[in-house]
């Protein structure tokens, strides 16, 4: 039995005339249904588990998945003034970028602002990140991605963004696959 795995461009990109960005977008939407799979059945209580105070929480990790999508792909590369941040983050996913409470200082705990919340209203705010995502990206030209934007100091290129946060992504993907298994050894989840 032969087995294929190929990636989905998401709908209404073209990926003939924009391959890069089209591969992309479905690369993210990829690590994003993996995630739900490894997630799925999580409880409010799972997802407010420390190991310890000062170690992230899953649903920390997943708010900032959410926080981060819109920061890097609606805020950041439109030059859009701090001071109107929060607005358009709060506008999107419900959250503002502090929300999150990451980083997470030594001995802190899960925030009060995500307090209670269940599985499916992560899922929401990341569906809803996703979403304003891809309809920004899907007026990103490949020959865009060379162009730069500033943020503070810095000049930064729409190819570096699509990859950090990709990268980004997985990274805190692979923290969360982490502390279910720490999870797992407490007893909390079965083995």
């Amino acid at each position: 039995m032969t087995s294929e795995r190929r990636l989905a461009t998401p709908e209404m990109y073209d990926a003939a005339a924009n391959p890069r960005v089209s591969s992309f977008a479905a690369q993210l939407d990829d690590q994003f249904a993996a995630l739900k799979k490894n997630i799925a059945g999580l409880e409010t209580r799972h997802l407010e588990w420390q190991l310890h105070p000062g170690v992230n929480t899953i649903g920390m990790l997943l708010a900032h998945l959410a926080v981060v999508d819109v920061w890097w792909l609606q805020i950041a590369p439109r030059e859009t003034p701090e001071s109107e941040a929060d607005g358009v983050m709060r506008g999107i996913i419900g959250i503002s970028m502090d929300d999150d409470g990451l980083p997470l200082p030594a001995g802190g705990l899960h925030p009060a602002s995500l307090d209670g919340k269940q599985l499916e209203e992560y899922l929401r705010m990341i569906d809803a990140a996703r979403a304003a995502s891809h309809a920004e990206l899907r007026q990103w030209r490949d020959a865009d991605l060379a162009g730069t934007y500033r943020l503070r100091d810095r000049v930064i290129s729409r190819e570096w963004t699509l990859y950090h946060v990709l990268e980004h992504f997985s990274s805190h993907h692979g923290q969360i696959l982490l502390l279910k298994h720490f999870m797992s050894d407490a007893g909390l989840l079965p083995a």
